[in-house]
Parts: C-alpha cells; sequence; structure tokens
C-alpha cells in the first residue's frame, strides 16, 4: 500500500482519545512511505482541541467538508461563547436523545460532503485503500460506498463497537435494523477489520460470521515515542497520583471515591497524598468531588493537550485507571499504554478477567481490583502507598505497544491480505 484515502471525522485540531489514533496512524504510515489524504469535518463545536497534534500532522492532504450535523450546525448559527455553553451545560440525557433520533447516528448529515469530496479525489488521484475509523459510523458507510464505487480495497477500523456497543441505545427497532444491516454490508465487503481488542474482534465474529476472522487484525493503540521526550521531571513533595482523561457511560470515580471515604472514616488514609483529575468533566463530577469527605486531598484540572497530558502523567508517582465492569472485559482505553510506558505504579480499577488486567499483569502490574468492589480498591489503594514508600526499580519498555510497531504491524497484514485476494 503506497496511498490511502482516510475519512475521519475526529481529527486534529480537534483533541480527545477520539482523534489519537488516526493522527498517530497517519503520522507513522508517512514514515513506511504511505502517503494519506484525510476528509474530515470542517470547525465544529467540540469540548477541546490540540494545536501541538495538528502541528505534527503527516497527511499529504487534508480536505475540510462541511457538514449538516449537530455540532457543526450549532458552529455555524451561534457566536463561540453561546454554542459553547449549550454544548457544555446541556444535560448529557438530553445529548443523548438527540444523537438517537438520526439514523445510523448524529453525523449522517455529513455523508453527502464526504461523498462529494471523495468522488473529486478519485478523479485525481488513484488509492490502494479507502480507510474509515469509526465511530461515527457514517464514517464507514462513505467509504464502503467509495471503494465500493472505485473498485478498491476497503479497510474499517472500530474505535468503538457499533451496534454492539452497550452505550449506545437505538430510537427504534427500525434504526437498529437499519444500522445493523449496514454494519453487516460494510464488514463482509472489507478486506481489513481492525479492532483495539481481543474481544472486540471475537464480538464481532461471533455476531456477524466466522467468515470474518481472517480479517480481523488487532492494532491497539499504544504510545508514541515522539510524546515521551523533551520535557522536564520534577520531584514532589507529597505523593501525586493522577487520573487524566474523562469519565462517561460506566465508568465513574463514585467507587474510587467512596474507597478513600472509608480509608478516612478508619484514619487509614495520609495526608501525604495529593489526587489529581485532569478532564472535560461534568458539572456533576465536579460537584461531588468538592463535596466529599476528602475533597482536601483531590485537585480538579481543565482538560489538556495530548502532549502536556503526557508531561503530566510523567509528572507523578502514580496513576489510576477506570474501566467499568457492565461489558468492560474487552474495554482497552488508549491511556493504558501510555500508562505502561510511563514506568508508573497504576492502581487498575478495572475488569479483573478483563483484557485490561491482562495485559497489566503481563508487564508485572498487579494492583488491579473490580472499579465497584469499594473494599478491595482501599485495599489496594493502601498497597499502592506502601510501593511508593519503598524506591522501587525501574520498569522495562515494552517496545510491543508503541504506535511505531503496531504500525508496521498494520502493514504487515495489509500486505498478507492482499496478496490472498
Amino acid at each position: 500500500m503506497k496511498r490511502l484515502l482516510l475519512i475521519a471525522y475526529f481529527y486534529p485540531p480537534l483533541g480527545g482519545p477520539g482523534v489519537q489514533r488516526p493522527a498517530k496512524l497517519v503520522k507513522y504510515l508517512k514514515q513506511f512511505n504511505v502517503s494519506t489524504d484525510v476528509i474530515t469535518v470542517k470547525d465544529i463545536v467540540f469540548h477541546s482541541s490540540d494545536m501541538k497534534l495538528l502541528k505534527e500532522d503527516k497527511a499529504h492532504n487534508i480536505i475540510r467538508t462541511s457538514s449538516l450535523d449537530p455540532m457543526s450546525i450549532l458552529k455555524k448559527v451561534s457566536k463561540s461563547k453561546i454554542n459553547k455553553a449549550i454544548y457544555f451545560k446541556t444535560p448529557e440525557n438530553y445529548k443523548k436523545i438527540i444523537r438517537n433520533i438520526f439514523p445510523i447516528d448524529d453525523k449522517i448529515g455529513w455523508l453527502p460532503f464526504v461523498m462529494r469530496a471523495g468522488k473529486r479525489l478519485f478523479k485525481i488521484n488513484k488509492y490502494d485503500a479507502v480507510m474509515a475509523t469509526m465511530g461515527p459510523y457514517t464514517s464507514g458507510i462513505a467509504a464502503y460506498k467509495l471503494a465500493k464505487k472505485n473498485n478498491s480495497t476497503l479497510i474499517i477500523d472500530y474505535r468503538d463497537h457499533w451496534t454492539l456497543n452497550p452505550y449506545i441505545t437505538f430510537f427504534s427497532k427500525i434504526h437498529k435494523i437499519h444500522s445493523r444491516n449496514w454494519e453487516n454490508k460494510i464488514l463482509h465487503f472489507a478486506s481489513v477489520i481492525t479492532v483495539v481488542s481481543k474481544t472486540m474482534g471475537d464480538d464481532l465474529i461471533r455476531e456477524f460470521g466466522e467468515e470474518l476472522r481472517n480479517k480481523i487484525k488487532v492494532i491497539y493503540n499504544g504510545w508514541d515515542a515522539d510524546d515521551f521526550s523533551n520535557f522536564v521531571i520534577w520531584k514532589n513533595e507529597k505523593f501525586v497520583i493522577k487520573y487524566i482523561g474523562n469519565f462517561y457511560g460506566h465508568r465513574t470515580l463514585k467507587y474510587f471515591i467512596e474507597a478513600l471515604e472509608l480509608l478516612y472514616s478508619r484514619v487509614q488514609l495520609s495526608d501525604n497524598c495529593l489526587i489529581e483529575f485532569t478532564g472535560n468533566y461534568f458539572t456533576e463530577t465536579i460537584e461531588y468531588l468538592a463535596n466529599s469527605k476528602v475533597a482536601h486531598l483531590i485537585k480538579v484540572n481543565s482538560q489538556i493537550e495530548h502532549k502536556e497530558a503526557i508531561k503530566s502523567l510523567m509528572n507523578c508517582d502514580a496513576l489510576l485507571l477506570f474501566i467499568a465492569s457492565h461489558k468492560g472485559k474487552g474495554v482497552l482505553t488508549g491511556k493504558l499504554f501510555e500508562y505502561l510506558r510511563s514506568g508508573k505504579e497504576i492502581l487498575a480499577m478495572v475488569p479483573s478477567e478483563g483484557e485490561a488486567a491482562e495485559i497489566l499483569r503481563q508487564n508485572k502490574h498487579n494492583l488491579i481490583c473490580n472499579m465497584e468492589d469499594v473494599e478491595m480498591i482501599a485495599k489496594d489503594f493502601l498497597k499502592l502507598i506502601k510501593i511508593l514508600n519503598k524506591k522501587s526499580s525501574e520498569r522495562k519498555i515494552n517496545y510491543e505497544y508503541s504506535r511505531k510497531n503496531q504500525t508496521q504491524e498494520f502493514l504487515n497484514f495489509i500486505e498478507d491480505r492482499l496478496k490472498d485476494k
């Protein structure tokens, strides 16, 4: 593969975890002499931006199209302060109702603009493959249509499940049937399907057919070596324990805070620690932390650019990881691999028999308990403090999870698949 057309709604200068995977893939594809054109959306109302990530972009060409989805329309019809107020202050349950009304997803209004841009590009370029990163799932439909019309290889990348997603509720049975039919059609037409975890791949095979097995490749989100360079690490006066990321769906800090309050009530919680949460949090979350019995040990920071987030996690003593037990066995957050690369101690509140726990144990991290188990969280937190009081040896870096290595595996898999066609 020498030339790729990538359809990615979430792309720099937008920020957040959904942007990292396509941006880093394009970056390292360039190192392997693959030229990538990206179709993405113009300015939208969004929770964060990351100009540093945009500066490191390695796309050959970025085509930014208009769209008729809610976030694009809101950006066009109101001033910055107004649209941000609407976006951030509208309760999440109301947003969910609005999102669910649309067929496929709320980005379906982007589809005609992507198709128009894609048709123009195919008139002047020859692409070895068309790739969509999902969600939104509208991207997959666009990539399917363009690949089929131009007799090109289709690559589908799942950052999140579609109709198997436990956090997606459909407005009606017709909405779900319509989405499922499209997902089935896209999966069986695609030559390559990349997923973020083994469990996700197994789910797709079980639901859509054994014939998908040879098409599916796990490509972990991984870590970028360039992100872990050129910054100063300082010594903290207290033990600083951090969580960098957001909470949504069933993922919550409620049980962790209850565990700290339990230790506080038992006079087992030392004042020699500071717990920092950095992200884009709902008002309810901020108020919950401010009103907790351990508020004096907690600091809340606004969401920061990715490079700054890496700098922040390198300047701490330990890290917190949250994955809900409900349908969470196959969940692998992108931060897991960056946490591993940091070499810091990790208190992992994740499904004990899940894929994240398996990877953590393989890398000698054993402070693992279910996110909802208050008593075990309290016990593991005390173990963590004991570990931090000792001088621990430096952890080895596992280069298997580097973005560069994952991109190499991606290209090797595509080459093998195209040989078999």
